[in-house]
């Protein structure tokens, strides 16, 4: 017979989880501050000025379906990772509610609600696209950029969407 847990066991578990997360978040390392940029970054940061400008002029925020209102309003923390040498850099923006980029700036912001991580491959190959915003969003669905919550109640949150996300791609594929 199958282990139904009840209400109680339910909210038990979730309050763990929670405590676990709000736990690892409270021992990560920062991601590091505009000072400690490579030399990279600064040209990355320079390519990606046009490049904003071309994704907010064709950016629809109903083509990203429910992922639209998950990023709406979210201040990001954009960490880019080369690992032919072993370095990161990071830029930061806020996204309106038409998911425009607005802000951007070289560095971290002490305010960000959510860190997205990719590879300096993906971001080269975004900038370079003449649809910036389908080659985000592909590259979001394609798990080339993963995003994750800061601060307690938006960690829980990407922890639950990427978990739900997984779970569909697993079963649609």
């Amino acid at each position: 017979m199958k282990y139904v847990p009840t209400t109680v066991d339910f909210a038990r578990m979730v309050v763990s989880l929670m405590l676990v997360v709000a736990a690892a978040g409270a021992v990560a390392t920062p991601v590091a501050a505009q000072s400690d940029q490579p030399a990279w970054a600064v040209d990355m940061f320079d390519r990606m000025g046009p490049m904003v400008e071309t994704y907010n002029a064709e950016v629809d925020a109903s083509d990203f379906g429910l992922m639209a209102g998950q990023l709406q309003g979210e201040k990001v923390n954009l960490v880019v990772d080369d690992p032919a040498n072993g370095t990161e850099a990071s830029v930061s923006f806020t996204l309106d509610d038409n998911l425009r980029m607005q802000d951007l700036a070289l560095g971290t912001r002490d305010d960000a609600t959510i860190q997205m991580s990719t590879t300096t491959e993906t971001m080269d190959g975004i900038i370079a696209s003449t649809t910036p915003s389908t080659a985000f969003k592909d590259a979001v669905v394609a798990d080339e950029i993963t995003i994750s919550g800061l601060g307690t109640v938006s960690q829980v949150k990407w922890a639950v969407i990427n978990v739900i996300g997984g779970v569909l791609q697993g079963i649609f594929g």
